[in-house]
């Protein structure tokens, strides 16, 4: 009509400090929904989130203060490999979207993980802290030995070379060395 009023409302694009944009369109998207992304999944995205990039997603993704998120860029610039302001962003984003009980779990699986303690692990943890990596089935009443395991899942590429990983060490189940 002629003389109304028209409004409009922009934002500019959430990038990241390579100048990407934060979205599904230049890959890695994360989802909202935990079937598409599932809750560790979602916590560690954020985790992993670039030094340059976590104060402005603090401020823009949280509902921390201006003081907490000022506390939190000094500890990135004085401390950068302790990841603070990193953890603290995965945990008030993942409550934010999937819950307290599910950012435990993706901080129970994350710590498992990263110290080898795979034993404190249930089934449904490794399931989910394992859901995209490469894995091998076999029935459960084919009996086979290590080596056979190893060469059969491509981990080793021949009997020698799995005996040799085995007798120097370096293979090991739910974190204990088989040798």
């Amino acid at each position: 009509e002629e003389g109304a009023k028209a409004f409009g409302l922009t934002i500019p694009l959430v990038t990241k400090a390579d100048g990407t944009k934060f979205g599904k369109t230049e890959g890695g998207a994360i989802w909202l929904d935990k079937e598409k992304t599932s809750p560790y999944e979602f916590y560690q995205f954020w985790i992993n989130t670039d030094d340059r990039d976590v104060v402005k997603y603090l401020k823009y993704f949280t509902f921390l203060s201006k003081e907490e998120i000022e506390a939190y860029a000094e500890k990135t610039e004085t401390a950068p490999e302790k990841r603070e302001a990193q953890k603290r962003l995965a945990e008030e984003v993942t409550v934010l979207v999937h819950g307290r009980e599910a950012l435990e779990q993706a901080v129970h699986i994350s710590q498992a993980l990263f110290s080898g303690n795979i034993k404190e692990l249930s089934a449904q943890d490794v399931k989910v802290g394992f859901k995209d990596v490469p894995s091998f089935e076999k029935d459960r009443s084919e009996e086979l030995s290590l080596v056979d395991v190893l060469v059969e899942s491509k981990l080793s590429p021949s009997k020698r070379q799995a005996r040799e990983d085995i007798q120097n060490g370096a293979v090991y189940i739910n974190g204990e060395r088989q040798t």
